[in-house]
């Protein structure tokens, strides 16, 4: 039987990589890439995060490194483990940055979910499909995040400031994921080169 393959296209259709999910043939992570990869990445993303957010801010923002773990596992191995990771990750970034526990896991789980929905919808999910989700998934995590902080903390916003630090950190984390998404693909043992 023939099924379709979800694959990451790397140069006009010449070289395609499987990405995502497959519909009849569900991909589950192994011990390395289902456990040891997420946590690694993950905390070296909160890690990155952090440290950006105390020295390194532009405009107000930093690229959301957890947000593109999330993305890419999720686009990697469908909505279950997206959402999984997701909520894992938005955990793990609520205790180190000592924030309201569980919001940030309020927003990544159903992200990782959308994204995971998506790949396993597509036949092939290419590079350009894969950072136009995360651009996607970053405008959203900004905007629901502003909103849970409002509604947790009651405090009135300075929109024009909120505008232009969302806008910032969309774009930072979008830069982040053109370079990161291709690593972390071959991480989580994307097979080089042809159609599988």
């Amino acid at each position: 039987m023939n099924t379709p393959d979800n694959t990451f296209d790397v140069a006009d259709g010449e070289v395609s990589d499987d990405y995502g999910y497959e519909a009849d043939d569900q991909r589950t992570p192994g011990w390395i890439s289902g456990v040891a990869l997420p946590l690694v990445s993950l905390m070296l993303a909160i890690y990155l995060q952090i440290a950006l957010a105390i020295d390194a801010r532009v405009l107000g923002a930093v690229p959301n490194f957890t947000l593109v773990v999330v993305v890419a596992f999720a686009l990697r191995y469908g909505p279950a483990w997206g959402a999984v990771v997701g909520f894992i990750s938005g955990l793990l970034l609520d205790i180190a940055l000592q924030a309201p526990l569980g919001m940030s896991a309020l927003v990544l789980t159903p992200i990782g979910w959308g994204v995971g929905v998506f790949a396993q919808r597509r036949r092939r999910v290419s590079l350009a499909m894969a950072v136009t989700m995360l651009l996607i998934s970053a405008i959203v995590c900004s905007a629901v995040d502003i909103f849970l902080t409002t509604v947790i903390t009651g405090d009135s916003i300075a929109w024009s400031t909120i505008a232009i630090a969302g806008t910032a950190g969309a774009l930072l984390t979008l830069l982040a994921g053109i370079i990161l998404l291709p690593c972390l693909r071959r991480l989580m043992g994307v097979p080089l080169g042809g159609n599988v």
